[in-house]
């Protein structure tokens, strides 16, 4: 299956250290809804409710890359502003280093403000000041990497066409990671790629492949021949063209190509696609996998991130959680409530139903088993939230559990009816249940609907409340008496 291969895929990738160097940017998102109109001109106001700001450009690139648990150096340059500790803050939030970044009070942070309204986006400002790139900072930058290069797997060139990769900045550093042996990859921008010649593969997306060369690209043959003369042109050993709805391509030099179709189900935002790509492909390539391999979980990874709104960074759990899923191979199913609700928000993007329920299960009967089956039957998956040894004493009694809670989450586990066990301490499992979010929650017969704890919240969101009957004669108090009676 394919999602399985992928899958193993990932636990074949070495820990990997990469530069990635380009233009930093700083995203500022301003979202609110829209109800009224001006009286001042005849535009919508937009109620602000939400003002937050996140990585942009090759400092998205790094956050992907971190999230991928690579080891990242980023190398860019910021203004002497406030936007600059903005960004430097996020930076060490995600665990990411600012030392190489070059302060300069010759521009400002390049900052992107997105307005929002209903998830769309209405407007862009951007602050910039794109003026050729002082020598000292270029020398400064070429410093960086020289420094780092021994220590590194990679370079990530992430170009925004903002003035600080000039061609000589470029020529640069293709030049040192060459001697050094170190392959550079390139999110390219501009009209012309001769400033990337020698690089080992550029990720051009399809509106950039057709302007650097001139040919329409409107299908395989197309961006095939587009592809191929690029490398001829410019001495690039490889591309891997990105294709938006219809998926990627990769050349490589004296090679026939290869396509991959789109694995995105839905498409709310492709901010941020081609960051997460050129991370996830550098990422897996630079830990061992080939480079076909490295395109298709580029691919795959790049299908999960225009899924979310914004420059989200697609990190390795969530990887790991959607290929398990699919293909079935999700490891163990004892989660933690944290593991659970990105199980849960997995299943949810792809459309899946999930259903939760809870109790003690101890010493599991067919009356249990009866009721699981029920409830696993009302939706795609179920989770279910196991009281605790201490929460079963509580509400059992001395004696009580008979089997430790790790002996009934994996006797749980082992049942095909049950997706995911989280053990839980709590009186009630409400703190579980809104980390879930479940589509349907279910109680046995004995409960009404508006009993059940949980009951405002999930029909808050829109979920259902469920109850199914109990098998009659089955009970662990009953079964803890019969075998003290003896036979």
């Amino acid at each position: 299956m394919f999602e399985r291969n992928l899958y193993l895929m990932l636990r074949d990738v070495k820990p990997v250290a990469v530069a990635v160097i380009g233009d930093v940017i700083l995203d500022h998102y301003l979202s609110g809804d829209i109800s009224r109109i001006s009286p001042e001109a005849p535009v919508g106001i937009l109620d602000c409710n939400s003002d937050r700001y996140a990585l942009g450009g090759a400092a998205n690139v790094a956050n992907n890359l971190a999230k991928l648990g690579a080891k990242v150096s980023l190398i860019g340059m910021t203004g002497k502003d406030q936007a600059a500790g903005v960004l430097k803050k996020i930076l060490k939030r995600e665990g990411i280093s600012s030392k190489w970044l070059v302060a300069s009070g010759d521009r400002p942070t390049i900052q992107k403000t997105r307005l929002m309204a209903n998830g769309q986006q209405l407007m862009r400002v951007d602050r910039e000041k794109r003026v050729p790139l002082p020598q000292k900072v270029e020398k400064t930058i070429i410093g960086y990497l020289e420094k780092n290069i021994g220590s590194i797997g990679g370079i990530i060139v992430s170009d925004y066409n903002k003035g600080l990769l000039s061609n000589s900045l470029l020529k640069n550093i293709i030049s040192l990671a060459g001697k050094n042996r170190k392959p550079v990859i390139v999110d390219p921008k501009g009209n012309s790629f001769a400033k990337y010649r020698g690089a080992d593969v550029i990720t051009p997306n399809r509106l950039e492949l057709e302007k650097a060369t001139g040919m329409e690209c409107v299908d395989e043959k197309s961006v095939e021949k587009a592809s191929i003369s690029l490398i001829r042109a410019h001495s690039i050993k490889s591309v891997l063209a990105t294709r938006g709805p219809d998926g990627m391509a990769l050349f490589k030099y004296g090679k026939a190509g290869k396509f991959f179709r789109s694995e995105a189900k839905e498409v709310f935002d492709v901010t941020g696609a081609g960051d997460t790509v050129v991370a996830v492909f550098t990422w897996a390539m630079v830990g061992g996998l080939s480079m076909e391999d490295a395109a298709m979980l580029s691919n795959y990874a790049a299908g999960l991130q225009v899924a979310h709104l914004g420059a989200v960074s697609i990190g390795i759990d969530e990887l790991e959680k959607s290929l398990a899923v699919k293909s079935g191979t999700f490891g163990s199913k004892v989660h933690t409530i944290d593991e659970a609700a990105k199980f849960a928000a997995i299943l949810k993007n792809d459309g899946k139903k999930v259903v939760f329920t809870n109790g003690c299960f101890d010493l599991v009967h067919y009356g249990h088993i009866k009721y699981l089956q029920e409830a696993r039957k009302l939706g795609d998956a179920l989770v279910l939230g196991l009281n605790s040894d201490s929460s079963v004493r509580a509400l059992k009694g001395k004696g009580r559990p008979v089997l430790n809670e790790s002996d009934r989450a994996h006797v749980l586990a082992a049942l095909d009816c049950i997706d995911s066990v989280i053990i839980f301490s709590e009186k009630t499992p409400l703190k579980l249940i809104r980390a879930v979010k479940p589509d349907i929650l279910v109680k046995g017969g004995d409960y009404s609907v508006k009993q059940i704890v949980g009951y405002k919240d999930v029909r808050k969101w829109g979920g259902k409340v469920m109850t199914v009957k109990y098998v009659e004669g089955n009970s662990t108090t009953g079964i803890i008496e019969k075998i003290k009676r003896g036979p």
